[in-house]
């Protein structure tokens, strides 16, 4: 029974450790998705609080709320996107990104629309006080423009910010926070564009600093004078730093009652109490002084060695100026022979440096006339060439013009030939023509006596 019972430890304890493996491996996971299910989480939240304070801020366009209603239909609409891309991202295997990537992409724009709607708010007080706006914030110029617009189109200006687009789930699947991807080269641009929201930001608060500014100065006006040992009339400063300075003097104050208060506690302490608290500083500083003692001993015992180590050292210093005096001694003559043969081998480096320049200059000009003679060659053979193309073309003429003075001569003769025989047949046709004249001739008188006869 025992060795069975050990034969099925044995066969169990590999299934057991990859079991505990496997509880190892899956806790980092199960950790990963806890992290990630609070970021999402989060998100959906800040959106929900953000999406609900919408309707303090601006109002919906008529296109808008004929599309959708009222805001209560909006906001249960993006609450079922929201909802549903978080519950499809919590039931995947691995987290995904691409889910933080667009909560994130709509809180921005939803943050943004806030902030264009406190921005408007603000246009809107500084088009009634008639203020000058001086701002470098685009958006902040963009509203205050948009107000004048609107202004110069109707007596009453609208209280909120009319939106012309409402962000939504489906539209944020780009922005800011999505990755840009690889160009044409394959290479990622790190350096990506800002987002807006810091910018919105500091241009709220820039807005409330401002709005506080402006309040001081027309509650206490721009200038006030404060009292200042330094100056009998008094100090000017600027209202709205007066917040400042009385913060300042504030917590000078507070110091100055603590330290009162302490002062007061150690006079009305006990005089036992007193006793064992200087007793204790004594004791600490006795321990202090003990510990410097120590440390000076330690000191005094460093300097001892030091300076027993400069002593050794200066010995050692004397002995190498001795060695180094002999070592002089010994080897300056033969350091002076040195010198007077590398003064000779210089001279002698000279003049082979001037022979080895003069034999260059040489072969410079040895190259000149070489090249030169070269150059010529090949003017002279470039010219005997086309002499001899062109003697070539000449006898090729020439034996043209034989050949067609052959051709002429043979033609003539020819023709000469053929002349005798078209002359000595005409000749001989004339000769026949004769007869057979004559013989008409006589035809016609035989004829002309039988006429007569007749």
């Amino acid at each position: 029974m025992t060795r069975e019972t050990r034969r099925i430890s044995a066969a169990e304890a590999p299934a057991k450790k990859d079991a505990m493996q496997q509880m190892q491996g899956d806790q980092p996971d199960e950790l990963l998705f806890d992290k990630y299910r609070c970021i999402v989480n989060r998100l959906r939240m800040d959106i929900r609080y953000f999406i609900f304070s919408l309707e303090e801020f601006v109002d919906l366009s008529p296109e808008i709320a004929a599309a959708e209603g009222s805001w209560q239909t909006y906001v249960q609409r993006v609450e079922k996107e929201v909802q549903a891309i978080t519950t499809a991202a919590l039931h995947e295997s691995t987290p995904s990104v691409g889910c933080i990537v667009t909560l994130l992409n709509l809180r921005d724009k939803v943050l943004l629309t806030l902030i264009d709607g406190m921005l408007y708010q603000q246009a809107v007080l500084d088009s009634d006080l008639k203020r000058q706006v001086a701002s470098s914030n685009e958006r902040k110029l963009y509203m205050a423009d948009h107000v004048r617009a609107l202004a110069s189109k109707a007596e009453t200006l609208p209280e909120r910010y009319v939106l012309t687009n409402l962000p939504g789930v489906q539209d944020h699947h780009v922005g800011l926070f999505t990755y840009p991807g690889a160009d044409k080269s394959g290479k990622t641009d790190s350096v990506i564009e800002p987002s807006a929201v810091p910018a919105q930001l500091q241009s709220l608060r820039n807005e409330m600093q401002g709005m506080d500014k402006d309040l001081r100065h027309l509650r206490f006006g721009a200038k006030m004078t404060v009292p200042d040992k330094h100056h009998r009339s008094g100090k000017p400063m600027d209202s709205h730093e007066i917040r400042k300075e009385i913060t300042k003097h504030f917590d000078k104050c507070s110091k100055l009652e603590h330290e009162l208060q302490s002062s007061k506690a150690q006079r009305h302490t006990p005089w036992e109490q007193r006793i064992e608290h200087l007793n204790q500083k004594l004791a600490e500083k006795d321990h202090a002084t003990s510990q410097t003692l120590s440390r000076i001993h330690r000191l005094e015992g460093e300097l001892a060695n030091l300076r027993a180590d400069h002593v050794n050292v200066q010995r050692e210093l004397q002995e190498l100026n001795e060695k180094n005096q002999k070592v002089t001694r010994e080897n300056l003559p033969v350091l002076a022979e040195i010198n007077r043969l590398l003064a000779d081998t210089w001279a002698v480096v000279d003049r082979l440096t001037a022979d080895a320049e003069m034999l260059s200059s040489m072969f410079k000009l040895q190259v000149g006339e070489y090249q030169s003679a070269v150059e010529a060659r090949d003017a002279v053979s470039a010219e005997l060439t086309q002499v001899q193309r062109s003697l070539k073309g000449e006898r090729l003429k020439n034996t043209f013009k034989e050949e067609e003075l052959q051709k002429k001569d043979t033609l003539y003769q020819r023709t000469v030939v053929a002349r005798q025989d078209i002359h000595e047949s005409y000749l001989q046709q004339k000769d026949s023509i004769k007869e057979v004249e004559e013989r008409q001739a006589k035809q016609n008188e035989q004829w002309q006596e039988m006429l007569q006869v007749a």
